[in-house]
């Protein structure tokens, strides 16, 4: 089977880049091939793409028309020669270049779209409609995808999750007596959607032996600091600032923390999880809480609700006992690997096959929609 994948211009240092990745990957692990298509030129960090196969479209640097003409029609013959079987794209502008190069390149391949954030947050989303069929990251993403396209074509949704690998070294906990280490990786926002400062409320109400490590950066980052210093943090609190590699910067880790108000569905905390670390996290839309059951690989809490997250942090520091084995929460990260979303994927792609027939959820009757 032969994917490709519509990529629009991205910073190469977020969750929808390990997505892609994570999807080549695994589709190369099952045999497949999947070529990465890149709109407007590379991204200002590219090496996130040394390992995939990708052909980059247009540059920033060109005429709207010039570019939007190697869009299309470059595309159209890129289509030509590679002959997919399926595209995958991951913006609703994507989709529809995506659909006039395949008009242009007689291709019958299926076209679907692959939507990391919310629905409700995506501009245009009712191009998504255009689409034979979507691949959804969690189950709260596909129920919004569903009420989107209508009962009719429901069925074309398919959860298959974000891809996770699994290859990963076990990040080791502190030893007894060197307290919990608290880790926080993502963008740095005070409120918003990241909260961060939540965070640090939290801590400041902490008592016992305990270390925050922040990695990340973002346009609050110098806010976030003053208001750790200001809640009397400076002495528990390290900012690492972005990392390339952000786990290679952890040496220590007992927890892992998400206080978002809301994701499209966390590939942080599917990191942390694929290297046995635990995670404390807001029960926000989208995600977190079909990632993680309180207990065996952590614990939820309510979006905003900073008691409650002070007293799951609190709990850890007086008995880090209570976490889960590094063994069981790595265990409770296998339906996310990178293989086993491919092969949701690929269902996904021979349902959809339908040679010679329009597959456009807006003109397949609901008697011809094949079922799961």
């Amino acid at each position: 089977m032969r994917v490709a994948i519509l990529v629009p211009m991205m910073s190469g240092r977020g969750g929808s880049e390990t997505a892609v990745a994570g999807l080549v990957q695994g589709l190369q692990s099952l045999g497949d091939e999947a070529h990465v298509y890149l709109f407007g030129g590379l991204p200002k960090d590219p090496r996130w793409l040394e390992p995939l196969p990708y052909t980059v479209l247009g540059s920033p640097t060109e005429k709207r028309l010039r570019r939007f003409h190697r869009y299309i029609f470059g595309l159209a013959k890129e289509f030509k020669r590679f002959s997919p079987d399926a595209v995958v794209a991951l913006d609703s502008l994507r989709l529809v270049k995506g659909k006039l190069a395949l008009t242009l390149s007689g291709s019958n391949a299926s076209l679907l779209s692959f939507i990391e954030f919310p629905v409700d947050h995506i501009r245009m989303n009712r191009l998504l409609k255009i689409a034979d069929g979507h691949l959804a990251i969690g189950e709260g993403v596909a129920g919004q995808l569903k009420d989107l396209v209508g009962k009719s074509c429901s069925d074309r949704v398919f959860t298959i999750y974000n891809p996770i690998l699994l290859n990963c070294s076990i990040v080791a906990r502190p030893a007894n007596g060197e307290g919990v280490a608290f880790l926080h990786v993502g963008r740095l926002e005070f409120a918003a959607q990241k909260r961060v400062a939540d965070l640090l409320v939290a801590a400041s109400r902490l008592g016992g032996n305990f270390r925050l490590t922040i990695i990340g950066d973002g346009k609050d980052r110098s806010r976030l600091e003053e208001y750790s210093r200001e809640l009397g943090l400076q002495d528990r609190v390290t900012w690492l600032g972005w990392k390339v590699q952000p786990w290679a910067s952890v040496e220590r880790a007992s927890v892992l923390l998400l206080v978002s108000s809301y994701e499209g569905f966390p590939l942080i905390l599917l990191e942390a999880l694929s290297r046995g670390v635990p995670c404390i996290a807001s029960d926000c839309k989208y995600g977190p809480n079909e990632i993680l059951e309180n207990g065996t690989n952590g614990w939820l809490y309510p979006v905003g609700d900073i008691d409650r997250l002070t007293e799951l942090m609190q709990a850890v520091v007086d008995n880090p006992r209570i976490l889960p084995a590094p063994e069981d929460v790595l265990a409770s990260a296998q339906k996310f690997s990178a293989q086993a979303v491919a092969e949701r994927a690929r269902l996904a792609f021979a349902t959809l096959a339908k040679p010679g027939a329009p597959l456009h959820p807006q003109v397949c009757p609901a008697d011809d929609i094949p079922k799961n």
